[in-house]
């Protein structure tokens, strides 16, 4: 299954006032489950993270954990939005694969 970016203001205003959210030690994720049989995903970063060139490595780092996590797991079709905290600056990308496959095992139950 493919994931679709969302792009407008309005979408990823709609997942933030209306759909469920999961904290976790380096990620905010939220997720609205819709008629869509697509998956869309927003990624965003603050300004609490540093300069553009750490929000930027951020969101890298975020979008290839999900394409990773898509590809070996079952996701299951709803809109989502990935909020990166600042820890994910300096924790090992493993770490943050198993915490974020964690998350979505949540969302699944």
């Amino acid at each position: 299954m493919e994931a679709i970016k969302i792009t407008k203001s309005l979408e990823y205003k709609l997942v933030l006032a209306n759909g469920k959210r999961i904290r976790s030690s380096n990620f905010n994720l939220q997720y609205l489950s819709t008629e869509d049989k697509s998956i869309r995903i927003g990624i965003t970063s603050s300004k609490k993270l540093g300069n553009a060139v750490k929000r930027n490595y951020v969101k890298r780092r975020i979008r290839s954990l999900f394409f990773k996590i898509l590809l070996k797991n079952s996701i299951k079709a709803k809109h989502y939005v990935i909020i990166g905290k600042k820890g994910i600056l300096f924790e090992k990308f493993d770490n943050l694969y198993e915490e974020l496959k964690l998350i979505f095992k949540n969302i699944e139950k």
